[in-house]
Formats: C-alpha cells, structure tokens, sequence
C-alpha cells in the first residue's frame, strides 16, 4: 500500500508538474504575444508621433525659410539692381574708352603703316632712279604696302630687270649713241646680203654717208619717212631729247636686222619707261598717304 500511495503520489506530482508547467508555458506565451502586440503599438505610436514632430517641424522650418527667404530675395534683388546699374554705367564707360582707344590706334597703326610705306617707297624709288639692283627695297616695299591697291598696281608694271638693274636716262643716252651706229650699219647692208659681205658694205656705207640732221628729220618728208635711216634719226633725236616713249615709238617700225640690234637697248628703254611711270605712282600715294594721316 505504501509503495503504491508512492507511486500515485510521485504520478501525480509529475502530472502536477507537467500541468503546472503547461500552464506556465501558456501563460508565458500568452505574455509574449502581449509584449509583442504592445511593442508593435509603441513602435506604431512612436512613428506616428516622430513623422507628425517632422511634419511640423519641417513645416515650421519652411514657413521660417520663406518668411527668411523673400526677405533676402528682395534684399538681393535691390543690390543686383543697383550693381547692375553701375555696371551699365562702367559698361557705358568702358565702351566710349575703347572706342576713343580704337580711333587712337587706328591713327597710331595707319601713321606707322604710312610711314613704313613711305620709307620703303623713297628707299625702292632712289634705287629704282640709279641702274643698280632694286630686288630687297622692291620686297621690302610689296612687304609694306600689302593690300594698298594702288601701289600693288604699280609693283606689278615694274619690269623684272630691276632686280638686276636698269639704266637710266643717262646711260641709255650714251649706249644709243653706241648701237645707233650698229643700227644705221645693219640698215645699211643691201637687200639679200645678209652674210659677212653684207655686212662690210652697211660698215662701209655707214662710215661713208652722213646721217639725216635734225632739220631734216623735224619737218618735211623727214618727219614721217619710214626707211631706217630716217627712223634711226629720229629715234636718236627722242633720245637726246630724253623722251625714250617717242624714240621707241620710232624704233617699233624697225624690221629685220637693224630692229633686232637695236632690240635691246629698246627693251631697256621700255623698262625704264615702266619703271618710271610705276615709281611716280608710288611717290604721289606715299604724300597722299602722308597727307591724310597728318590730318
């Protein structure tokens, strides 16, 4: 009996023990779903309350920043306003003082410019006037003039012989004196003797005749008559004279022999001719660019 009083006894305890432990379980559960449940609210009522502090605040903050804001905007504004009519002014300023910078520039560039041209103008134009060569003032000139149309249309009528040198009045003067009488023997020689026989009688005829005098060239049959004799008299008469445009005029009715001796001292007359037609169209730009720069 007593061992079986034990036995229930210790039955029931763990059936005492498992129930009392069962419920505590639940009732542990029942706290934790608690404790969840009403943590989840805090948080839920924590959220709300933050998001609605943030909202007014934020809210708060804004209404401030405008308020703040339109204040330093119409400040800013007036100040702009202000700096942007003194800068309109400086601006102003600044503008008639670059334009009265340009004028002066514009006088100091073209005065350089003129006087630059001038100096390589009168260095070409005293080169030019003597047979020596021309070729540096002749670059340093086309260098300075660069655009100017007027003096470009003179550079191009110079002949290329002043690189090397063309006579001058003088020495054509002395070397006509030379091949006019190579010319009067070549127009000399017989119609179809064109060989060394030919020659020897223009020489002998040349020494033996006497060339037309200036009277006789001036008036009369003289003045127009076309056989080389007459035209070389003529020509020489030009010469003397210091018209070379005349003298070659006459010595472009020469033909055959007698023109083609004297077609060099021809083309060095005609480079002359050009050569001072061009450098008197440069000394009249250069004073009339000197003109106008000295107001």
């Amino acid at each position: 009996m007593a061992r079986t009083l034990r036995e229930q006894e210790d039955a029931l305890k763990r059936h005492a023990n498992a129930a009392i432990q069962a419920k505590d379980e639940s009732i542990q559960s029942v706290i934790n779903v608690a404790a969840e449940a009403q943590k989840i609210e805090q948080e839920a009522e924590i959220k709300s309350a933050t998001e609605r502090i943030e909202r007014e605040t934020k809210a708060k903050f804004e209404a401030e920043f405008a308020t703040s804001s339109a204040d330093e905007k119409a400040k800013f504004a007036a100040e702009m306003e202000s700096k942007v009519a003194a800068m309109e002014q400086m601006v102003d300023r600044l503008k008639k003082m670059e334009q009265a910078l340009e004028v002066s520039r514009s006088f100091e560039s073209g005065s350089m410019a003129a006087h630059r041209v001038s100096a390589a103008g009168l260095a070409f134009a005293t080169k030019a006037e003597s047979s020596k060569n021309a070729a540096e003032e002749l670059a340093a000139l086309k260098v300075a003039a660069g655009e100017d149309s007027v003096i470009g249309s003179a550079l191009a009528k110079v002949p290329r012989s002043v690189k090397s040198g063309v006579p001058t009045l003088a020495e054509l003067q002395t070397k006509f004196e030379k091949v006019h009488s190579v010319g009067r023997q070549a127009a000399l020689v017989p119609e179809g003797r064109t060989g060394v026989g030919g020659q020897l009688f223009g020489m002998a005829f040349a020494r033996l005749t006497i060339p037309p005098s200036p009277e006789s060239i001036s008036e009369g049959e003289g003045a127009t008559d076309v056989s080389p004799e007459y035209v070389l008299a003529r020509a020489r008469r030009h010469v003397q004279l210091g018209d070379l445009e005349s003298a070659v005029g006459e010595l472009d009715k020469l033909q055959g022999q007698t023109g083609f001796v004297m077609a060099d001292w021809k083309q060095a007359a005609m480079d002359r001719i050009s050569l001072e037609k061009a450098v008197k169209v440069i000394k009249m730009e250069c004073a009339l660019l000197n003109k106008n720069m000295s107001g």
